[in-house]
């Protein structure tokens, strides 16, 4: 029988360099197993938290140091004569020498990639316990060897995130250190190891499906391998519904390489559809061998598509998921690593993103190349909640190297990888990079786009051969119905054509720092990366501050936790352009700061998503903010902060992802006379339209009103309610009007249905720039506590802008909203749900709060 026996107790580690006066120099029990070198420092209290304070420089050693991991409780085993004992080592690292009983079994220098190595010899008729010793070499030195052995085609000016040399060692990026988070470079065994004893085993076991168009029928192909099959000729093949009931138990044949495959046609399937449009199902697939072995894999069936069709009146082509024939608008995020130190991750840690992120009406999120691919717990939590992953192959943001060893390393790596996740039916893309060919658009390399022959190991960009010739060919044999993106951003006349393929929109906040207005001048296909940076609540920030005299906006401490480059210059030129802002206290600065990123997202998501326009009209059908999640308590472009605060940012997205949304534009009317300077262009016209996100049509009843916001009077406006009928999965243009007093009027127009009189959806539209604004001396907004505390009902006495509900900070954590970073005007009631308020009080701010009289 086949039989696992984990290894996971009496591990020690210690540092095996002489760095920082050898801090570990004896054998310590680990924290955890399985570990990192610095989770262990951390239990032991030989570090400071490097997520704390400025300990990140105090910690900067422990990236260069060696350490050393030995366990000496490998209990003897009893192996019959045809039994194997294999040592599985899922991840290790990353550069590695391992020695069992003394004896060398392993080097690897490939942190992505498991290993299976046979000890039978070493363990058969082993009496006493055996020791396992891994000396992991520092991965900064390592891999500065292997660029000076492999050499670097790049220039010192075009890599950015560490040095060069993070590029020649198969390992994390983010561990170099990002523009969102520290320099925490791990070493250890991160991933589980055991020992598994068989005489023969089942492997690769997968299942490629075939829906048909018409979503009746899939052919399904069920297959796998049998190591050592011996006399075995037959493997034991079952297919089981959601339900649990078997639909087919068969025998499949061995082939002489040890391979076995049967066909099945499946009638009327039951499909996995993304959250909004069906259910999860999943099917399971068993195989076995009596009295020897069994394994099985749970699959979902689903008709996956990429599209890129010919545009109406547009150029160039769609870029458009489609399941089960239903082509999605994928509004979404961009996923870092959830931790420096991996082996923190749980499966409840990744099940609280995954869901936070369908709770913010997200259908996808993209897997980013400078981390890794995922644990399962990850996928598996993305398959039951319906949510898509586009998943990068690990290379960001360099000009990588090609050697033949470094090429033969990937392939291993990409194979490995491809088949452990291949069968999650929420895997919706493999891409070959993040950003490669945009920096070589960027610094000149030499990239010819006509040219798709090669080769390319004489020009400066070598790893052409990666993206265009090894992982196409993985994916060709390995990826099923998954479909291969060369790299993102990729597509058109260079890497960002807004007209074909996807894009990283980084004109607004770096780059140019184009106006956050200007969105809309960068609409394109899909956009996959975009972001504008905030700070995290102000407890993440105490918590990450512990010297109160630090604790403001300007601090050198704050800065610290600021890792995006330019940031300070940033923040206060995009405040100025907008509105009346504050940098003290520290809770205004957060305030004002998280303002920003949200009206940043309003206008990117709620335009973008106008132009999904149906079928032969997607002139935008995806996007993914940069990015979903933080990795520690700092400043960045995340939605949610390391603590799970919700940003107003992440409300935002939430509204513009809804099943149904109505927005407004206000468009140019008039433009100042050419001969004076600083005065803005009129924009006294209304145009208005609705984003139905459902399979059928809607009728609904459009309401329009208006509001004077110094004095909070209604404003006569010439337009009626209407009713329209919506059409399914686009957009309708509803109405244009003018507004009166334009400049001091704010526009509201709700989305209701015609049966029921439901708000659908509602919106809010300023006269901009809103640092002209000038608000009611008393504006107030009122807040009723409701349903025994899992709800409060909003009231304001004129327009206000940017409401946001909170826990006074002196009462513990936050509870978690519903919605937040609410527009208000007069005459409404707005209600939220909230979890977990516990009769505690809520405050409200709003916009220039501060210049209310009290």
């Amino acid at each position: 029988m086949h039989g696992k026996i984990a290894l996971d107790k009496g591990w020690r580690f210690k540092q095996a360099s002489s760095l920082n006066d050898g801090t570990a120099a004896e054998f310590l029990p680990v924290a955890q197993f399985p570990t990192v070198a610095h989770l262990d420092l951390l239990h032991h209290g030989l570090i400071p938290d490097p997520y704390i304070d400025r300990n990140e420089i105090d910690t900067l050693w422990v990236n260069e140091a060696d350490w050393t991991y030995r366990t000496e409780a490998i209990e003897p085993i009893n192996l019959e004569d045809n039994e194997r004992a294999i040592l599985v080592f899922e991840g290790l690292d990353t550069v590695v020498d391992v020695y069992l009983n003394g004896q060398k079994i392993l080097f690897s220098k490939n942190m992505h990639i498991s290993h299976r190595i046979d000890v039978t010899n070493l363990l058969k008729g082993v009496s006493e316990a055996s020791t396992l010793e891994l000396r992991f070499r520092s991965a900064i030195h390592f891999s500065r060897q292997e660029r000076d052995r492999i050499g670097y085609k790049g220039k010192d000016d075009d890599i950015h995130f560490g040095g060069s040399e993070r590029l020649f060692l198969r390992k994390a990026q983010y561990h170099w250190g990002w523009d969102w988070g520290p320099s925490i470079n791990t070493s250890g065994p991160w991933r589980p190891i055991y020992l598994e004893t068989y005489v023969s085993r089942i492997y690769d076991l997968h299942l490629a499906q075939n829906v048909a168009d018409d979503l009746k029928s899939a052919d399904l192909t069920i297959a796998g391998s049998v190591e050592n099959p011996g006399s075995i000729q037959e493997v034991s093949v079952e297919l089981i519904d959601p339900s649990g009931r078997s639909l087919l138990s068969t025998s499949a044949s061995i082939s002489p390489k040890g391979e076995f495959s049967i066909q099945h046609k499946l009638e009327n399937p039951e499909l996995w559809y993304t959250f909004q449009y069906g259910a999860q199902p999943m099917y399971k697939v068993t195989a076995s061998i009596p009295n020897v072995c069994s394994t099985g894999v749970s699959c979902g069936l689903r008709r996956l598509r990429l599209l890129q069709h010919p545009l109406k009146k547009q150029k160039g082509t769609a870029f458009v998921f489609e399941v089960n024939n239903i082509r999605l608008f994928c509004g979404g995020s961009d996923w870092i690593p959830g931790d420096f130190m991996l082996p923190r991750m749980t499966p409840e840690r990744y099940e609280t993103w995954v869901k936070l992120a369908k709770g913010g009406n997200q259908s996808m999120i993209r897997v980013w190349g400078g981390g890794i691919v995922e644990d399962e717990a990850f996928y598996n939590a993305c398959d039951r909640e319906g949510v898509l992953v586009w998943q990068d192959f690990l290379f960001a943001c360099g000009n990588y190297p090609a050697s033949d060893d470094y090429v033969d390393n990937v392939r291993h790596e990409a194979e490995q990888q491809v088949k452990r996740v291949r069968h999650h039916p929420s895997l919706a893309l493999w891409c070959g990079n993040n950003e490669d060919y945009m920096l070589a658009d960027m610094h000149g390399w030499e990239l010819d786009y006509k040219d798709e022959k090669g080769p390319w190991d004489k020009t400066n960009f070598p790893a052409r051969l990666i993206y265009e010739r090894t992982l196409p060919d993985v994916c060709e044999r390995l990826a099923l119905d998954v479909p291969y993106w060369r790299s993102s951003p990729y597509g058109g006349e260079d890497s960002n054509d807004c007209t074909v393929g996807d894009v990283h929109i980084w004109n607004v906040w770096h780059g140019p720092m184009h106006p956050y207005q200007d969105y809309k001048k960068f609409t394109a296909r899909f956009i996959s990366e975009f972001g504008f940076e905030s700070p995290p609540d102000i407890r993440t920030i105490n918590k990450a501050i512990t010297d109160p005299r630090e604790r403001h906006s300007q601090s050198r401490t704050f800065d610290a936790h600021d890792k995006g480059p330019g940031n300070v210059r940033r923040y206060g030129m995009y405040m100025a352009e907008n509105y009346r802002f504050r940098m003290s206290p520290l809770a205004d600065y957060i305030y004002c700061a998280q303002f920003l990123q949200a009206e940043a997202m309003r206008y990117a998501y709620n335009l973008w998503r106008r132009e999904f326009r149906g079928p032969g009209e997607e002139y935008c059908a995806g996007v993914l903010v940069w990015q979903l999640n933080d990795i520690w308590p700092g400043t960045s472009w995340a939605l949610v902060d390391v603590d799970l605060h919700r940003k107003p940012s992440f409300f935002i997205t939430k509204r513009a992802l809804a099943p149904m949304m109505i927005g407004i534009e206000r468009a140019v009317t008039n433009l100042p006379p050419s001969i004076v300077s600083s005065y803005p262009p009129d924009k006294h016209r209304a145009e208005v339209w609705a984003v139905s996100g459902v399979t059928h049509p809607v009728e609904t009843v459009v309401s329009f009103a208006a509001w004077d916001i110094e004095t909070g009077k209604s404003v006569p406006l010439q337009r009626d309610e209407i009713k329209v009928t919506l059409a399914p999965n686009r957009t309708t243009e509803l109405a244009e009007f003018d507004i009166p007093r334009a400049e001091d009027t704010a526009v509201v127009v709700y989305l209701k249905d015609a049966g029921s009189g439901e708000v659908l959806a509602h919106w809010v539209s300023w006269p901009e720039p809103l640092k002209y604004l000038r608000f009611k001396k008393d504006l107030r907004v009122d807040i009723k506590v409701v349903d025994n505390g899992e709800a409060v009902v909003l009231t304001a006495n004129a327009p206000a802008k940017g409401v946001v509900l909170a826990v006074p900070e002196d009462e513990g954590d936050d509870a978690i909203w519903d919605d937040n970073f609410i527009d208000m005007v007069p005459g409404e009631e707005v209600t939220v749900k909230v979890e977990g308020l516990h009769g505690r009080k809520v405050k409200a701010r709003f916009l220039c709060d501060w210049e209310v009289e009290a």
